[in-house]
């Protein structure tokens, strides 16, 4: 029997032909990670090549989910992990060659249970849009190390759990958006030994948006959905705007 990878790395696709390549060769440039890694693809009923495409690269795990949702398809792939990480990005990512490197060493300190990363645009989105993101940084930041613990998010595009977290409290909700962030509140209450912490040397870059507008609006449907979530409180105004400043000043 061999022995398990240190991480597992599960990434949900549908109909990801446009960007999933640069996915897979960032994912396949990977370097320092103690314990080795693998890779778990999940296809959640693609019509597209985005399955041949992942066929054409060696050591990945191909998976495939039937019920709809990118959480059915997170969960189909923690359940077939060998890893005690488990490290969360999409198809229109692009990771950073030290991310999972960077994501071991967020999880050293053993009081860390869930780790979410920077996140960047790609260098031709519009100068509104570089602003929004330098903002939902500044954002993720405070929410996870300064502010109100029913404020914090996280987003599983660039987020890393421990196994363990999972076998306490149970997979993500199979929502349509958000079950991320219910994870963390859900480890507040149950499992409080751990907390969550923000990596800004976790870094990927989001392919499919070049425009603020568009991003906005996925933000909004992100917003709307936290409010299933019975301990999530909004940042008010006031911190918003420090936060916005402090971005623009950093």
């Amino acid at each position: 029997m061999t022995t398990p990878p240190a991480i597992s790395v599960v990434v949900p696709y549908y109909d990801s032909e446009k960007y999933i390549e640069h996915c897979l060769a960032s994912l396949h440039e990977q370097s320092g990670v103690e314990g080795g890694f693998e890779l778990l693809f999940v296809d959640n009923g693609s019509s597209d090549g985005s399955p041949e495409i992942v066929a054409r690269y060696d050591g990945v795990t191909h998976l495939s989910e039937s019920k709809e949702g990118a959480y059915a398809a997170r969960n189909a792939g923690i359940a077939q992990a060998r890893g005690r990480v488990i490290a969360f990005t999409d198809a229109d990512c692009r990771v950073d060659s030290d991310w999972l490197a960077n994501a071991q060493r967020a999880l050293q300190d053993e009081s860390v249970g869930i780790a979410i990363g920077h996140c960047r645009y790609p260098q031709n989105g519009t100068p509104g849009l570089k602003v929004l993101g330098r903002y939902e940084n500044a954002k993720a930041s405070y929410v996870a190390q300064r502010g109100n613990p029913r404020q914090q998010f996280a987003y599983g595009n660039n987020m890393v759990v421990r196994a363990d977290v999972f076998e306490a409290i149970g997979p993500f909700r199979e929502w349509k958006r958000a079950a991320d962030s219910e994870l963390v509140h859900r480890m507040a209450a149950e499992a409080a030994q751990w907390r969550l912490i923000f990596c800004k040397q976790m870094r990927i870059t989001h392919l499919e948006f070049t425009r603020a507008k568009a991003r906005a609006r996925r933000l909004r449907l992100y917003a709307q959905t936290n409010t299933k979530i019975g301990s999530f409180e909004e940042l008010t105004t006031t911190q918003r705007v420090r936060i916005l400043l402090r971005a623009l000043w950093l």
